[in-house]
């Protein structure tokens, strides 16, 4: 064990020599963010009105505040933080910091199943969450399927072929589903590009226990996680079945990619951006990474859904594009420093 302690510990930032201050730092900044999400909007609001009208059930901005604002910060904060823990289990199942459920199909996945659920049975959005969990978990069989096949240590590499192949086949089908049913437009473009408009206490409900389910098993799997950042021989030496722990691992990540997809659509580049900058401040070590990316990923969705109601007001742009503008070019940063 000594050299898997060693082996996930090399990396380390020398910003990790005080990481116990990390989990108060995100935390006190998530309070900032939601304070600010409260009161900027296309009506901006000073605290006083804030704290009266949260006060008073009479005010003319209580139902503003309690039945718009809250529920949607509520929900950016859930989506934030499943993706961002996704991305950090996908990116420990294929080794490869530049791994996304949003970029190897397993958002895609879900996001077919989803808009199958709004074709079908547009009423039944109890559905939703369980369709988009069915269509991330098949995704992830297909591409698991595909990558089984050869030796265990080519394993991370045919994961993530496998996944940029599967993705285009599934948006391809999104591009036609959207197509075809041309009539129910702008439902759909809110959920391929991803957006929180609209989002309610509904919403809430219907993420809040895949959100748990999801967080408190990957917290349970932190040993596991821990030697999946070995080599394959080494995890195998110490006991660890390496491809079904790929499975389960796997499976955490797309019911956690699935429930934020089933209330905020299509939203990317949170599981990519946010696991590489905790990994800087704590190191590998899912422990401490896991917790911090739940707080980094529900304040960047919290800002970045501010900006989308503000930045054009009284025009709203839908968030996940706002966050794929600033992924995208992280992502070909990444790409170009990894790159010979």
């Amino acid at each position: 064990m000594s050299r898997a302690r060693h082996a996930i510990r090399w990396t380390f930032h020398p910003f990790t020599e005080r990481p116990a201050w990390w989990p108060i730092v995100l935390g006190l900044a998530l309070v900032a963010a939601v304070l600010l999400a409260v009161t900027q909007g296309a009506l901006h609001l000073d605290a006083t009105t804030v704290v009266r009208a949260l006060a008073d059930a009479e005010d003319p901005m209580h139902g503003l505040l309690c039945n718009v604002r809250l529920p949607r910060i509520v929900v950016a904060i859930l989506v934030g933080a499943c993706l961002a823990v996704a991305g950090a289990l996908m990116q420990t199942v294929v080794r490869n910091p530049l791994a996304d459920p949003s970029l190897i199909g397993v958002s895609a996945g879900a996001g077919v199943a989803g808009l199958i659920v709004i074709v079908a049975m547009p009423a039944a959005s109890y559905a939703l969450p369980l369709a988009a969990f069915s269509g991330a978990a098949s995704a992830s069989g297909v591409i698991l399927a595909l990558s089984w096949r050869g030796a265990a240590a080519d394993g991370p590499l045919r994961i993530i072929l496998s996944g940029v192949a599967v993705q285009a086949i599934l948006f391809a089908l999104i591009g036609l589903t959207t197509f075809l049913y041309a009539d129910r437009a702008p439902s759909f473009a809110a959920f391929t590009v991803g957006s929180l408009a609209g989002t309610g206490w509904r919403d809430v409900a219907i993420a809040v226990p895949g959100t748990i389910l999801g967080l408190v098993l990957s917290m349970a799997a932190v040993r596991p996680l821990d030697l999946l950042l070995l080599d394959d021989e080494t995890a195998c030496g110490v006991g660890l079945p390496v491809r079904w722990a790929r499975f389960v691992v796997s499976c955490l990540s797309s019911l956690l990619a699935a429930t934020a997809v089933s209330v905020a659509g299509l939203v990317g580049f949170v599981g990519l951006v946010v696991p590489n900058a905790i990994r800087l401040l704590v190191g590998p070590g899912h422990a401490r990474l896991l917790p911090l990316c739940a707080l980094g990923g529900a304040i960047r969705v919290v800002l970045a859904d501010v900006v989308a109601r503000t930045c054009c007001s009284p025009l709203e742009l839908p968030v996940g594009s706002l966050l794929a503008l600033i992924g995208g070019p992280y992502f070909l940063i990444l790409l170009w420093r990894r790159l010979p």
